[in-house]
This record gives C-alpha cells, sequence and structure tokens, in this order.
C-alpha cells in the first residue's frame, strides 16, 4: 500500500508540467556533499539569475533554467572532466524528469562547452541566445561578495593555500598557485568575456566589489591599514549611516582609482 503511493507521487512528481521541482530534487541529490562552492546553492542561484536574464534578452527559459541547474552535476564524480560528465548526467536526467525533449540536446551541448577558458576559449562558435544568458549568469556567480566566498570555499576544498607571495612564479597547480592568484588568473577577467548587457552592467558592479576587496586584503597582508591605529576620535570615526549606496560606490571607486595594484 505505502510503495503504491510512493509510486503514484513519484509519477505526479514527474509529469512534465512538474519538471522543475524534480529537476530540482536529482540536483539536489547529486550536489550533497558538494564543499567547494559548486553545490545546490550555486545551482539554484544561477538557475534564479539565469531566468532574469532571459526575461530581459528574450531566451528561452526552460532551457537556460535547466543548463543553470544541472551544469555542475558532473561534480558529483569530481572536478576533472566535470563538464563532460555533467553532460552525459544531464542527458539521462532531463528524460527522468520529463523536460521537452525538443531542447534536450540544446541544454546537454550548453553544458558540455560550459567550463571557462580566458578569452571564452572553450565555448562555442556564435553560441545560442540561451547559452550566452546561461553562461553569464553562471560567471556572475563568480563575482561580488559571494564569488569571494566560494572562491575560498574551493580553495579549502582542493587544499590550495589562500595567498604566498612567493609562489608568484613557477609552475601552477591543477588549481592554480594560490586563492588570490585566481582572481587575476580567472575572476577578473570574466567581465570582459559577458555576452549579455545586463549581463555586462551587474559584472562592473561585482567586479568593483572583488578589487576593493583586493585592495583590502593587500593592505592588511603588508599591514598597510595600520595608520589607522591611532584615530579612535569621533573626528576619524567612520560614519556610514548617512550615506547612500550610490556614495558608497563613489568611495569604493575612488579606492580602486588610487590602488596601483589593481590596474
Amino acid at each position: 500500500m505505502c510503495d503504491g503511493v510512493a509510486i503514484i507521487a513519484y509519477m505526479n512528481r514527474v509529469r512534465p508540467e512538474n519538471w522543475t521541482a524534480a529537476l530540482e530534487d536529482e540536483v539536489r541529490d547529486a550536489l550533497v556533499h558538494e564543499p567547494s562552492g559548486h553545490d545546490i546553492h550555486h545551482a539554484l542561484r544561477v538557475r534564479n539569475l539565469g531566468v532574469q536574464l532571459a526575461r530581459l534578452t528574450a531566451a528561452d527559459q526552460d532551457a537556460v533554467a535547466a543548463m543553470a541547474l544541472l551544469h555542475d552535476v558532473g561534480h558529483a564524480a569530481g572536478r576533472a572532466d566535470h563538464a563532460a560528465n555533467g553532460a552525459r548526467a544531464a542527458s539521462s536526467i532531463l528524460s527522468r524528469v520529463g523536460f521537452p525533449k525538443e531542447k534536450v540536446s540544446l541544454v546537454v551541448s550548453s553544458i558540455e562547452h560550459h567550463h571557462w577558458k580566458p578569452g571564452n576559449a572553450g565555448d562555442p562558435v556564435n553560441p545560442p541566445l540561451e547559452y550566452q544568458v546561461f553562461a553569464d549568469a553562471d560567471r556572475l556567480d563568480a563575482l561580488g561578495a559571494i564569488g569571494i566566498a566560494r572562491v575560498f570555499a574551493f580553495g579549502g576544498a582542493h587544499r590550495r593555500p589562500i595567498w604566498d607571495p612567493n609562489t608568484s612564479e613557477g609552475p601552477a597547480s591543477a588549481y592554480g598557485l594560490s586563492s588570490i592568484h585566481h582572481f587575476y588568473d580567472k575572476l577578473l577577467q570574466l567581465e570582459r568575456g559577458m555576452y549579455t548587457a545586463p549581463a555586462r552592467h551587474l559584472a562592473a558592479r561585482r567586479t568593483l566589489t572583488l578589487r576593493v576587496f583586493l585592495n583590502t586584503f593587500f593592505d592588511e597582508w603588508e599591514l598597510r591599514d595600520l595608520d589607522s591605529l591611532g584615530r579612535t576620535d569621533p573626528e576619524h570615526s567612520a560614519d556610514l549611516s548617512g550615506l547612500s549606496t550610490t556614495d558608497i560606490e563613489e568611495s569604493h571607486s575612488n579606492m580602486y582609482l588610487k590602488s596601483d595594484l589593481l590596474s
């Protein structure tokens, strides 16, 4: 009796109109132990942002949503070849959850090609709009405050050092010399490769967050922030209560422009 109820519930779950919920469950199960920032929360953020970008660009929202949810399921088998492994897994999962058959090949092909290379060299030639939107959403999640958090989550999961100024030369490991090196090896290059206008706008803002972080990181690493120790009087205390978002952004912009480390 219970088995019969469970079977009926599953059948209802995978009806064509319910493929989104069923797909989320599949991805959640596949990435349940993923420790490096490519987990279910990353997939959901990319899906949510991708759907918004799809609305703004008239891309197919179903295809973008499926690409976003499934693109990192290959991490369940390890980082190496995760795009190819993910594409193979996606084909099976999409069939299982009742995803529209006419869109499966677009989703699978996009997942297979999504692994970033400098200059978008790994992307398809003349990529379809849905791929562009999905790729933008995925790469935007590597920027901003969340992108910073993911860099160090990935570094910790793969035993990559935070930063070592003595490793600026020499052979890189499979995951780079350090997490700080990764900002320069990849993240600061992403803005230039965004395909869509809305993504370029968001990327500019989120890249600025990276630059402000790096500026602060090197100030602290080199102890250049020691000159603030004596400034405890109200005249020199920071008061942000009256500042607008624009004021704070302008302050961050000035910090960036004055930095000779982040050109």
